[in-house]
C-alpha cells in the first residue's frame, strides 16, 4: 500500500470514530420523557443532583439540600423508584416511590409526582418541593425530631430492680446572676458559694475556677442530686442568688453506692459521642459511662422514637425538632405538621445474677474496711455472682473486685495445698515449719517469725506456715500448682463486662516456684478469681462464674461465662481441703469467724507482700464459704489478713444471717 493510501485510510477511520461517538452522545440525550425521568430518578436515588436533565440544576441542588438535609442525615438509606409516566397535555408526569429507612431498618414510604417538560428536541425535569414530598409548600422543609426512649433497667435475681430511671436535680451556678448578687456587697456571691460548700460538701476552689472560666450566661454545674437528697437541702439553697436548677431523670441504683462500680454510671452523651454516633445520638441521649451500663449500653438505651415534620425553613431547617411559630401577624410561621412517626422503642432490661439482700450485706461489710476494700460473693451451687462490693474511704471506688490484680498471698495456699493433696500429701503428713528457709539463696520466712516445727500439714495450713509450703515445693511442679488453680476455676472467663482472673506461672525456676506456693512472686489474682477458687472448693467441682443472664455486651459475648479449665478436681483432695479450711477457722488464723451464726464457716486468710519498702507493705485477704455462699475479701494495704479482711468477712456473714 502506498504512503498516500495509508494516509486516506487513517482519515477515514477517524471520521467513522467521530461519527460513532456523536451518535452515541446524541442518543444518550433525553430525547424521550422516559429517559429524562430515569435520569432524574437516578439523581434523587443517589442523593446527588448532578445530571443535566434538570431545567435549573443550580436551583434544584439548593432546594434538594434545603428540604431533605436533616432527614437525609438521620436516615440510614433512601430509595427512589420510578413507577410510571403519564402524559398531561404537552407535559409528562412521572410517579416516584420514595422509601426512607431509619437507623433501625424501619421503612417510611410515600409517592410524589415529577413534572417533565419538552423544550425543542430534549426533555427536562423540574424539581419542586412537592417532588420531594407531596405535602410540601414553598419555604417549608422536612425535619427529623428524635427523642430518646426510656432506658432499660438493670435487674437482679427475682427480677428485682437494681438500677432504673429515677428523678434527679442538677444544681448549677449562673455566673452573671452570681456576679449581680455581689454588686454593692462583696460578700453577696461568696455567701452563695460558702452555703453550697457547707450543704453539699463540694470542692469550693474547683467550683470557683469553673465559674471564672465560664461565659456570663453559661450553666456551671455544681452537683447532681437524687430528688430525695435535694429535698433535704432545698429550703437552704433554692433561693440563693445565682443558683439554677434543672430536674430530669437518669439511671439510679436502689440506694447510693449499691454495687456502684459494677453497675456503673450513665449520663448525657458528650459532643464527641454524638458526633461519632452517625446520627444515633443527640444531645439529649443518655449513654453508659462505666460498668454494666457501658458494656450493655446498646441494649439498655434502645433507639427511642423519631418523627418527621414539615416545618418552616427559616426557623426550623437547622433544628432537630419542630419549633413554635412566631406571634407576629405579619410573616407568621406556619405550625409544624407531623407527617410520619417511626415506632417507639425503649431500651431492654439487663438481668444479672446479683442478689439484693446479699449485695446490701456486701456493701455494708465493705464499708467497714478502713482502706480500699473489695468483696465478691458467689453461689457455689450454680456459679452465680450474687454480690460485688467496692468501697474506698477516699471516695474513689473502682471495680477492683472484678478487675484488680494483686498478689493473693496465703489465700493461694488453697490452690497450692490442693496440688500437694493431689500429689499424695494428706492432712496428717508431717511438714516442718521453721522460722526461715532458703531456696537458691532466697530467704523465706513466716509472719512475725512464727515457728511450728514438725507438725501435720493440717496445722501448717491452719496457721498459714510459709516455710512449710516453700519446703514442700519439691513435691509438686509449678505446672502442677497452675493445674490445681485451673481446676479451681481461676482461669480467664468472659462475664460480658470488664473482668480479670488470675495469672499463675507454670515455669519450674526454683525461687519462682517457691514464691508461687505462698501466692507471691509472679502470682497475681483478682478478688473475683479468689472467690471462684473458694466456691470451687465448696462445690467440690470447678465453678464457672456467671454475672449476666440476658443481654449482649459490646463485644457480643452475650454474658455467657467461658472457662478454659479442663482440669478435674480430685474428689478426695478437695474433700480434705474443705476440712483444712474449716480447721483454719476453728483452730487457725481465721478463728474470729468460728462463732458466726449459721452454718459452719470455712476459710483461709492471706497476707500478701508488695512493693519495695522494708518492711514490705501488705494486702489483707480472706477466702472462704458458709453454706452456699463463697466469698473473697481484699483490703488494700490492710496488713495481716486476720486483722483487716477477716473482720469484713465476719460483718458480711453476720449480716447474711
Amino acid at each position: 500500500m502506498t504512503k498516500k493510501s495509508t494516509t486516506w485510510l487513517s482519515i477515514a477511520i477517524v471520521v467513522v470514530l467521530l461519527v460513532g461517538a456523536g451518535t452515541f452522545a446524541f442518543f444518550a440525550l433525553p430525547l424521550k420523557a422516559e429517559t429524562a425521568a430515569e435520569d432524574a430518578t437516578a439523581d434523587l436515588n443517589s442523593g446527588t443532583i448532578e445530571s443535566s436533565v434538570w431545567s435549573d440544576e443550580k436551583t434544584a441542588k439548593k432546594l434538594h439540600e434545603l428540604v431533605l438535609g436533616t432527614v437525609a442525615q438521620s436516615m440510614k438509606k433512601r430509595s427512589v423508584e420510578l413507577t410510571g409516566t403519564e402524559k398531561h397535555g404537552d407535559d409528562v408526569i412521572a410517579t416516584l416511590k420514595w422509601t426512607w429507612t431509619n437507623q433501625d431498618g424501619e421503612p417510611w414510604e410515600y409517592s410524589s409526582e415529577l413534572p417533565l417538560h419538552k423544550k425543542g428536541l430534549l426533555w427536562s425535569a423540574e424539581l419542586t418541593p412537592t417532588v420531594l414530598h407531596p405535602d410540601l409548600d414553598d419555604g417549608r422543609v422536612l425535619v427529623s425530631q428524635k427523642s430518646p426512649g426510656e432506658r432499660g433497667a438493670i435487674l437482679g435475681e427475682d427480677e428485682k430492680e437494681l438500677m432504673a430511671e429515677g428523678p434527679v436535680v442538677d444544681i448549677g451556678i449562673h455566673p452573671a446572676k452570681l456576679n449581680e448578687a455581689g454588686r454593692g456587697n462583696s460578700e453577696g456571691g461568696q455567701d452563695t458559694l460558702t452555703t453550697l460548700q457547707d450543704e453539699l460538701d463540694i470542692d469550693l476552689k474547683a467550683l470557683k475556677e469553673r465559674i471564672d472560666k465560664a461565659e456570663p450566661e453559661q450553666f456551671v454545674p455544681v452537683i447532681t442530686l437524687r430528688e430525695s437528697d435535694y429535698k433535704k437541702v432545698k429550703d437552704t439553697i433554692h433561693s440563693l442568688p445565682g443558683t439554677v436548677f434543672n430536674s430530669h431523670t437518669q439511671p439510679l441504683s436502689r440506694k447510693k453506692g449499691f454495687a456502684g462500680p459494677t453497675l456503673g454510671t450513665a449520663g448525657a452523651a458528650s459532643a464527641e459521642e454524638v458526633e461519632a454516633s452517625d446520627g444515633k445520638l443527640t444531645g439529649e441521649s443518655v449513654v453508659g459511662k462505666s460498668g454494666i451500663q457501658k458494656a450493655f449500653d446498646e441494649d439498655l438505651s434502645g433507639p427511642g422514637s423519631e418523627a418527621i415534620y414539615i416545618a418552616d425553613a427559616e426557623k426550623d431547617s437547622g433544628d432537630e425538632g419542630a419549633g413554635e411559630g412566631s406571634d407576629s401577624d405579619e410573616g407568621k410561621a406556619a405550625e409544624p405538621v407531623l407527617i410520619h412517626e417511626f415506632p417507639d422503642h425503649d431500651g431492654e432490661d439487663i438481668t444479672t445474677t446479683l442478689n439484693v439482700g446479699v449485695q446490701e450485706a456486701a456493701d455494708e461489710a465493705a464499708a467497714t474496711g478502713k482502706k480500699p476494700t473489695a468483696l465478691v460473693a458467689i453461689r457455689p451451687s450454680d456459679g452465680h455472682i450474687i454480690a460485688v462490693a467496692n468501697q474506698d474511704p477516699e471516695g474513689a471506688a473502682w471495680d477492683r473486685a472484678l478487675t484488680g490484680q494483686y498478689a493473693p498471698g496465703s489465700v493461694f495456699k488453697v490452690a497450692s495445698g490442693l496440688a500437694l493433696l493431689e500429689s499424695g500429701v494428706d492432712a496428717k503428713t508431717t511438714l516442718d515449719c521453721p522460722k526461715t528457709t532458703t531456696v537458691d539463696g532466697k530467704s523465706f520466712k513466716n509472719a512475725e517469725d512464727h515457728v511450728l516445727g514438725e507438725v501435720a500439714f493440717e496445722d501448717d495450713f491452719a496457721e498459714s506456715c510459709n516455710t512449710a509450703f516453700v519446703n514442700a515445693a519439691e513435691k509438686v511442679s509449678a505446672s502442677d500448682v497452675a493445674k490445681a488453680a485451673s481446676s479451681l476455676g481461676m482461669d480467664d472467663v468472659d462475664l460480658g463486662v470488664d473482668a480479670k482472673m488470675a495469672s499463675i506461672p507454670s515455669e519450674d525456676d526454683a525461687v519462682t516456684h517457691a514464691a508461687q506456693m505462698i501466692g507471691q512472686g509472679k502470682v497475681n489474682s483478682s478478688p473475683l478469681a479468689v472467690a471462684v477458687m473458694a466456691a470451687s472448693v465448696a462445690a467440690g467441682d470447678t465453678v464457672d462464674p456467671l454475672l449476666i443472664v440476658s443481654g449482649e455486651s459490646e463485644d457480643e459475648s452475650g454474658g455467657e461465662s467461658e472457662t478454659k479449665s479442663s482440669q478435674a478436681i480430685d474428689a478426695d483432695a478437695v474433700t480434705t481441703m474443705q476440712k483444712l479450711m474449716r480447721r483454719a477457722v476453728t483452730d487457725g488464723t481465721a478463728d474470729a469467724l468460728k462463732d458466726v451464726p449459721g452454718e459452719p464457716v470455712h476459710g483461709k486468710t492471706g497476707t500478701a507482700e508488695y512493693g519495695g519498702e522494708t518492711p514490705p507493705r501488705t494486702h489483707s485477704w480472706f477466702a472462704g464459704y458458709q453454706g452456699d455462699v463463697a466469698v473473697a475479701v481484699l483490703v488494700e494495704d490492710g496488713g495481716f489478713g486476720a486483722e483487716a479482711a477477716v473482720p469484713v468477712a465476719k460483718t458480711f456473714f453476720t449480716e447474711l444471717n
